[in-house]
């Protein structure tokens, strides 16, 4: 059901005149749709503001379909601000959000960033402040809404704010996460050989104990002492030197006393629940510990997705088959819709469809260095979309994007950059055609070759770079205002 869209008209703090004319897709209320992929009359979309060049249309992303989306931009040229406009949207209850599907939305802060997000404008703000002012010329109504904070064992937060605390079990990591925390290499490193031969051992195969020659049987609940265990005792492991070995023991011993590992593991279905924002707060964590956090993380949304995907797809064809025997054979409609039931039932055993949205990207998928996210969270970028599962990659360095994620984004954001690097890893993420002419202000004009270069440098804040296959070219966006205390003003 489309929701009445108000008609706010005012001057933008900044205008732009682009050739040539823009192509695009309608959306609801004759505005601009970004990044349609189905068709149909039904729409799902959420607002983020207005193009800004004539006619000055409201521009709207799509989300009935699953999406990769970047978002570039320097620090303090408006990119955090945008993820908060993108996860306010994904939960509103207002005219911001189009249509009634109910997504989970989990922002993976790595500074910390959107601590401030669950308090509300209108609680916070003067009725007379420019966040309100604005809020009301863009017709933005007020809404309380549904936002969670999450924090690792052991950080801490501000007095007075509301966290739930989430910790890992030491079974909870693979080999492979256990080689990125430690930052080894799992083929060519004799300290990832060990590693991954001790994994395999204590969870999944078991071995002998040295000094009584009785079996140890594997247990895939296993904590750091079992590990420590099959270092000293188990034979096939003394062939390591003791070197290695003992570089081992230091790094478990030490990973011992993080509080982040606990008796209690990992439950993604707390992080990501329908019509909710989860944002969890990595700041306080080292930078190896926070990427393998990540890696956890992705990894249990792509497999319990995926359970639940399995789930509706059946379901789906049981609903459908309950629909054309509803009048020949009553009895067998009965029994299609029970299996429909079924299958509904256990689908939410595992998630919803969802979006992750990843502040400093550049951290857990690096062109360079071992990191353990750096595997799921490529898999969830060319695999996700299947799934139904979104993504917003945000990063003030997209040349530090690995390069096989530069090439995936189906609708790209581009804030303000300067240095050349970035600059030309966005261009070459831009999946359409540069203008051809650029006047900003009336009095700024670019064309040419480096046109996109020159655009990109002199973009205003809370402006960007709107670039997807369905139209003809890239337009300027003014971002709408925040409903939420944006805290990332100085980032």
């Amino acid at each position: 059901m489309t929701k009445e869209i108000p008609q706010a008209t005012f001057r933008l703090e900044h205008g732009f005149a682009v050739k040539p004319d823009l192509a695009v897709d309608a959306g609801p209320g004759n505005a601009i749709l970004v990044g349609r992929v189905t068709g149909g009359d039904e729409v799902e979309a959420i607002y983020l503001g207005k193009q800004a060049e004539t006619p000055y249309r409201n521009v709207w992303l799509d989300t009935r379909a699953a999406h990769v989306l970047y978002v570039m931009g320097k620090r303090r040229s408006g990119k955090s601000y945008t993820l908060g406009v993108i996860a306010e949207g994904l939960v509103a209850q207002g005219w911001t959000r189009q249509g009634s599907s109910s997504q989970g939305v989990l922002i993976l802060d790595t500074m910390n960033v959107f601590l401030t997000m669950p308090f509300v404008a209108m609680d916070t703000y003067p009725e007379n402040s420019a966040e309100m002012r604005d809020l009301r010329k863009w017709q933005i109504a007020q809404e309380e809404l549904p936002i969670r904070l999450f924090r690792p064992a052991g950080t801490s937060v501000p007095v007075g704010v509301e966290t739930r605390e989430i910790s890992l079990r030491p079974s909870d990591l693979g080999s492979d996460e256990w080689c990125g925390l430690f930052e080894v290499d799992p083929f060519a490193d004799p300290l990832g050989h060990l590693i991954t031969e001790l994994h395999g051992k204590v969870a999944i195969d078991g071995y002998t104990d040295s000094r009584t020659g009785t079996p140890v049987a594997a247990n895939w609940m296993f904590d750091i002492q079992d590990l420590l265990n099959a270092i000293d005792f188990d034979p096939d492991l003394q062939r390591y030197h003791r070197d290695t070995r003992e570089a081992l023991r230091r790094r478990l011993v030490s990973i011992r006393r993080l509080p982040v590992f606990s008796g209690q593991g990992l439950d993604v279905t707390d992080l990501l629940v329908p019509g909710q924002v989860s944002i969890l707060l990595l700041r306080d964590l080292d930078q190896q510990l926070r990427a393998t956090l990540v890696a956890l993380i992705v990894r249990q949304i792509m497999h319990l997705r995926g359970v639940a995907e399995h789930e509706e797809r059946i379901g789906a064809v049981h609903v459908a088959r309950a629909a054309k025997l509803a009048d020949s054979d009553p009895t067998a409609a009965a029994a299609e819709r029970t299996l429909a039931d079924q299958a509904a039932a256990r689908a939410k055993r595992g998630l919803p469809r969802a979006w992750i949205i990843i502040d400093e990207a550049h951290n857990y998928v690096p062109a360079i260095g071992v990191t353990p996210s750096r595997k799921p969270l490529k898999k969830y970028v060319d695999e996700g979309r299947n799934l139904g599962l979104s993504i917003v990659v945000a990063t003030q360095n997209p040349a530090g994007l690995d390069p096989s994620l530069q090439r995936n984004a189906d609708v790209l954001l581009v804030h303000s950059l300067s240095r050349h690097d970035d600059i030309a890893a966005a261009e070459g993420m831009i999946n359409t055609a540069a203008p051809t002419e650029v006047i900003l202000d009336t009095r700024n004009k670019f064309e040419g070759a480096k046109s996109f270069e020159s655009l990109v440098r002199n973009l205003p804040l809370g402006y960007a770079l709107a670039a997807t296959d369905r139209a003809n070219r890239l337009f300027p966006v003014r971002i709408r205002p925040r409903i939420t205390v944006h805290g990332g003003g100085e980032y």
